[in-house]
């Protein structure tokens, strides 16, 4: 019985720390913006992307970049990154709220959508912008806007390409 005491202290500690209040982390505290950028498209914009569909190569910092983007449905894009290093990865342009948004976890929000080019801008930091625009059927240029300058990658379309 003399622990009686020391347990209903215990149960009464607990029970007080479990009821305290926890602030609400927002979205600053994981480091997006407070306000979203302005979007200059509609969902059905998407539609403008169809020439991504298919294979890409091309040489980035004396590496291959391949790319491979299939749509499924009206407005979703999938997007794998296949790396000879670091095996491959897969990204999905999806709508969410009134934006599009690329990689996991909304990594970048689409800011634009034009006829022939498409600009992301990063929700996290540690990401950089990324303008991707369309030179002809068979080139593209992914740029990424670094703090040192923009560096651009020419993207080329390959018949077949096998992950």
């Amino acid at each position: 019985m003399k622990n009686l005491p020391l347990s209903l202290l215990s149960f009464l500690l607990l029970f007080l720390f479990a009821c305290r209040s926890n602030p609400q982390l927002n979205e600053e505290s994981y480091g997006m913006p407070a306000t979203l950028p302005n979007v200059r498209y509609t969902q059905a914009d998407v539609q403008k992307l169809n020439w991504l569909a298919g294979a890409w190569q091309g040489t980035e910092a004396g590496r291959t970049v391949r790319k491979l983007f299939q749509f499924h449905g009206n407005n979703i894009l999938e997007m794998l990154d296949m790396d000879n290093e670091n095996g491959s990865s897969v990204s999905l342009l999806t709508w969410h709220e009134g934006r599009y948004y690329l990689g996991q976890n909304r990594r970048w929000v689409l800011t634009w959508i034009g006829d022939k080019d498409l600009r992301f801008d990063p929700m996290f930091p540690g990401a950089e912008p990324m303008t991707w625009t369309r030179l002809n059927d068979r080139q593209w240029h992914l740029v990424r806007h670094t703090p040192g300058g923009d560096e651009a990658t020419l993207m080329e379309r390959r018949e077949e390409m096998q992950p």
